[in-house]
């Protein structure tokens, strides 16, 4: 099925100049109306909260809907910090932090994973389970502990160099 996108127009109370306007704050179809910021929306185009309400309620029964799909490579949006047995984790420009991180015999992990709302599976390469589904060689970085080496003074080096 083909789902095509309804203007604004279909929604009683918007003509064209509040489509211009629903328009020009990145409003184009009836789906991005039904999951706009309220208050975000009012600001940009100087209608009503009230109103809008009432057209994204309209909004939401008319819409039609498909499942999500991630159009985007998570590979290319993600990065993955390890630090032990926890992640930070972020995706776009949503950080998540303490994520459990896994790390052995998959299979026997793998129901353990899943019930978490999000971890990292660590191999060879970082598989991430978010959003009930799988990610596969998502790029990561294991943070490594420095251990401060406090320099020896001269006078330190001497003394040493005495003992002998």
């Amino acid at each position: 099925m083909i789902y095509r996108k309804m203007h604004l127009t279909v929604i009683k109370g918007i003509g064209k100049t509040y489509e211009k306007k629903l328009i020009d704050a990145g409003i184009n179809s009836l789906e991005e109306l039904a999951i706009a910021d309220l208050n975000e929306l009012a600001e940009k185009t100087g209608i009503s909260i009230n109103k809008l309400k009432k057209w994204k309620a309209e909004a939401k029964r008319k819409a039609k809907y498909k499942k999500a799909e991630i159009a985007e490579d998570m590979a290319k949006i993600t990065t993955i910090e390890i630090d032990g047995n926890r992640a930070r984790v972020k995706i776009k420009e949503v950080i998540h932090e303490n994520i459990p991180v896994y790390k052995g015999n998959f299979e026997e992990l793998k129901d353990s994973i899943e019930k978490e709302e999000m971890a990292v599976f660590l191999d060879k390469k970082a598989s991430l389970w978010f959003n009930g589904e799988w990610y596969e060689n998502l790029p990561y970085k294991m943070k490594i502990k420095k251990e401060v080496v406090k320099k020896k003074s001269f006078l330190e080096i001497l003394k040493e160099w005495w003992k002998k």
